[in-house]
């Protein structure tokens, strides 16, 4: 970087129990339904067992909706967080060319994090994968986020995390799409 230009960290290291969009949870309890769950009425109850494993996430829930004390939500969104070493075998990510696009947006599932260098907390570069969305409620968030110091994404990343989260979202297929322009007048 030139001597003057603006310096952006990527990152900031957060304690206790004030959770924002963009704080990174490492190793969250994350709870997985067995496949043969039948759900019946309302109105029985049953008694069911839930797997459940340790997956890095980062929070996606706006943090206009988690002001201590105020909350507007009762869940947290989260997204599972990938280090980049975790993928190697992996058929988009795997490979120099499937980070380079999904670092420029080209794979809209995913979300890429530059490598952390805060010292005692240096990580590789880090994708935030779209489709694997968990919830939790928000006691239990901050109770497990408040004896732990983490890492925050720090405004512009952050906004920029959030604007690809949306993109996902808002994908929209066409039955019907447009054919290609193949250099003859299309009708």
């Amino acid at each position: 970087m030139p001597n003057g230009s603006p310096k952006y960290p990527w990152f900031d290291l957060i304690d206790g129990d004030e959770i924002e969009q963009g704080d990174i949870i490492e190793n969250f309890p994350v709870f997985l339904p067995p496949d043969d769950l039948v759900v019946g009425p309302a109105s029985q109850t049953a008694s069911v067992s839930f797997a459940w494993k340790e997956q890095n996430v980062i929070v996606m829930s706006q943090s206009c909706d988690l002001v201590k004390d105020r909350e507007k939500v009762d869940d947290i969104l989260l997204c599972a967080v990938w280090n980049r070493s975790e993928l190697a075998g992996d058929r988009a990510l795997g490979n120099k060319e499937g980070m380079e696009d999904a670092r420029k947006g080209r794979l809209p599932a995913f979300h890429v994090l530059a490598p952390c260098t805060i010292s005692e907390f240096e990580r590789e570069a880090r994708i935030v994968d779209f489709r694997r969305v968990h919830s939790s409620p928000v006691p239990f968030v901050r109770s497990r986020v408040k004896a732990a110091t983490r890492l925050r994404l720090l405004p512009p990343y952050r906004e920029h995390l959030s604007q690809s989260f949306a993109r996902f979202f808002m994908r929209v297929g066409l039955p019907i799409d447009i054919p290609p322009f193949t250099g003859k007048r299309n009708e």
